[in-house]
């Protein structure tokens, strides 16, 4: 069935003289904000025609999602676009609920669900509640359960069953699902399935919704190399045929689809928008491997360090599903190590003792010694860790200041304790001196990775360093944009100076002048030779050290890995 047909009829409402998306030269506020605001945009002039296929591209932190939300109806547009079309002429002229019509899938933010505390999302990796039990099919499409089987649902309270799907929406679905590669996945435990696969999963939700438009931010982000052209050009069909239009949100230093027409450039409160070849000049990339010569490595890797992890024929397996199979790895103090493949969320969770199978390997040893002898809250001690799972569960309630959330670093933990919030100390309780130095580590960290390193600003003082630094130490970290939660949480993993850290997607959702302060940190100082460094990304481009530099490639394909 060809996707033109998928999901119902496409309807064609108007001629491609009306515009989609229609915004006059206008004002962007939030809702409730005085008359005499600085606008979040200004002087914003966007129109979107049907036959045009766009991107959004966002130099800093949040950008691309504020212009999402102004689509969305979550900011107010002054003067709003005129009547009878407003923000969408073919959708008002088709009579459709425009703003019932739209979907956002962002891959930057955390899950709205979880609320404000932390939630354990070692959880995923093993089975052993009921409701980690729930598979992908059960958890995102339940309407795929033939009725011949209510047995399979897993309804919550007071929750009616899903509505069947028609022979027509089945088919496309199947197609759909088949395309992306997740059929052989759908009755697995959603839990076991990996980063790159619960984002496809989400796109293939979305689509199911039949939204008019929707909009995808960063949806490359945790996808392996493999994947992406099979994504893309489904996102170029789907776009094709309405069914439905997509708007990518991409970072400036992701590649631009070849299919893609139009860019949006949000810099700061300015959006320039036009033809892709007239729009990507005006925009500085941050060229990830360009720039690696501009910093100085102020240690280079050492091969004769103490061992911090042995693997050797490490195995996982869901069932007769095996995600990793005789995994032999050693990493050393001083080693930069960069790790692909499928299966890198689940050797993570090895490394970091999170995953339960952890306990049961004939030889898993951390720190040197065997893991099953290794106390999990020791392990966090000994781990600087930021990685997706992270950044989602970790507390964001509104006594949580950024100061706090640093410190929690130290001992590997989510809540602060201790005087100056840096922790007691996980074997033994910290000493006067210790205290002293951790409070001066995250003075170091702040300063290094906060506000005043992401500043254009040449002239800033020593002495309004600090003052920018403590007031950024003060403020709330759930008040926070995504960029800049990241970037305290890369100060949480780093402040401790832990034996062995892994930097998992670390430069998702940071803007331009963060990823430059931390690429710049790491490579002048903020790891050291008495450190093993593991980066987990399917971009190459994206570990701060060259192989010239020493960097070695970790590789897992079909479940088996192998140096390279």
């Amino acid at each position: 069935m060809p996707l033109r047909r998928a999901f119902g009829a496409i309807k064609h409402y108007s001629t491609t003289r009306t515009p989609f998306v229609h915004i006059p030269k206008s004002n962007v506020y939030r809702f409730g904000d005085p008359n005499n605001a600085s606008p979040i945009f200004h002087d914003l002039s966007w129109t979107v025609h049907e036959h045009e296929a766009w991107a959004v591209i966002g130099s800093g932190s949040g950008e691309k999602v504020t212009l999402f939300e102004t689509l969305l109806g979550h900011l107010r547009i002054t003067p709003a676009p005129p009547p009878p079309g407003g923000l969408f002429p073919v959708l008002i002229e088709a009579g459709r609920d425009s703003y019932g019509s739209l979907a956002l899938v962002s891959f930057g933010n955390r899950r709205r669900a979880s609320g404000g505390a932390f939630y354990d999302f070692s959880a995923r990796y093993g089975a052993v509640r009921e409701e980690d039990r729930i598979t992908l099919r059960q958890s995102m499409f339940p309407e795929t359960i033939p009725p011949e089987f209510p047995e399979l649902e897993f309804l919550k309270e007071d929750e009616e069953r899903p509505k069947g799907m028609s022979e027509e929406d089945r088919a496309a679905f199947d197609k759909l699902i088949e395309q992306v590669g997740l059929r052989h996945l759908l009755d697995l435990p959603i839990i076991a399935l990996s980063n790159g696969q619960t984002r496809r999963a989400r796109i293939v939700k979305a689509v199911l919704r039949k939204p008019e438009l929707l909009l995808l931010d960063e949806p490359l982000t945790g996808l392996d190399v493999q994947n992406r052209p099979t994504l893309l050009e489904i996102l170029r069909t789907l776009h094709a045929a309405k069914a439905p239009r997509v708007i990518l949100g991409l970072r400036t230093q992701d590649p631009v689809p070849e299919w893609i027409t139009h860019v949006a450039f949000v810099d700061g409160n300015k959006v320039v928008v036009g033809p892709k070849d007239d729009v990507l000049p005006q925009i500085t990339h941050v060229d990830l491997r360009g720039d690696l010569s501009s910093f100085t490595v102020q240690s280079a890797p050492s091969n004769e360090g103490r061992l911090l992890v042995d693997m050797q024929n490490v195995k996982v397996k869901y069932g007769p599903r095996e995600v990793l199979k005789d995994i032999n790895w050693q990493i050393r103090q001083g080693e930069r190590w960069h790790l692909q493949g499928s299966g890198k969320t689940t050797l993570l969770a090895l490394l970091t003792g999170e995953h339960p199978q952890s306990y049961t390997q004939r030889h898993l040893h951390l720190h040197g010694r065997p893991r099953s002898r290794l106390p999990t809250p020791q392990i966090h001690s000994l781990t600087g860790l930021l990685s997706p799972e992270l950044f989602d569960a970790f507390p964001r309630h509104a006594g949580m200041r950024v100061w706090d959330a640093v410190g929690t670093g130290f001992d590997g933990g989510y809540v602060p304790l201790g005087k100056e919030s840096v922790g007691l100390g996980v074997l033994q309780p910290v000493s006067e001196a210790e205290i002293a130095w951790r409070v001066s580590r995250c003075w170091e960290v702040l300063e290094a990775l906060g506000p005043a390193a992401w500043s254009t600003d040449a002239s800033q003082g020593a002495s309004s360093v600090r003052a920018l630094t403590e007031e950024f130490s003060k403020r709330a970290f759930v008040d926070l944009s995504v960029g800049e939660q990241r970037m305290v949480l890369l100060m949480r993993a780093l402040v401790g100076r832990a034996p062995l850290v892994l930097l998992d997607e670390v430069w998702s959702g940071m803007g331009e002048g963060m990823v430059r302060a931390a690429r710049r940190y790491l490579r002048e100082g903020g790891v050291g030779p008495e450190q093993g460094v593991v980066v987990i990304t399917h971009w190459e481009e994206e570990v701060p050290w060259s192989t010239e530099e020493g960097v070695r490639r970790f590789r897992i394909d079909s479940g088996v890995g192998r140096v390279e």
